[in-house]
């Protein structure tokens, strides 16, 4: 009996939204944020479309292109190229990524943390 109460919370709890992570190569997929809030990039050469304001976008791969909006990108992967029409927080701790965004999404300021090596991040006006 207590199976099927932890079976019931868990699927009750996992219908508000969702995750999607992608572990393949060469995936090319788009994301309705308003039903999936947080997205993972573990695969390689995967391009990602995001309809709407995702919460996170976690690029851990490599050669990934991410456009749209996010409350929060982290790009610990290589060589990746994300193009943000929004976002509140960009932490980049991989190398030789560029990131191009146009404006914070709530805050005042994009806050911006780049630790890795060769990454361009800039503003467009």
């Amino acid at each position: 009996m207590k199976c099927f109460a932890i079976l019931a919370i868990a699927l009750a709890a996992g219908t508000a939204s969702a995750d999607v992570t992608v572990m393949d190569n060469n995936k090319t997929i788009s994301v309705d944020c308003a039903k999936d809030k947080n997205v993972n990039l573990v695969g390689n050469h995967i391009t990602v479309t995001l309809t709407g304001a995702c919460d996170n976008v976690k690029v851990t791969g490599n050669h990934e292109t991410v456009v749209g909006s996010v409350t929060n990108a982290f790009v610990a992967g290589n060589h990746n190229t994300l193009t943000l029409d929004g976002v509140d927080t960009i932490s980049v701790a991989g190398n030789h990524n560029t990131l191009t965004y146009k404006k914070p999404l709530a805050k005042k300021k994009t806050g911006v943390s780049n630790l890795g090596k060769g990454n361009t991040i800039t503003q467009q006006k």
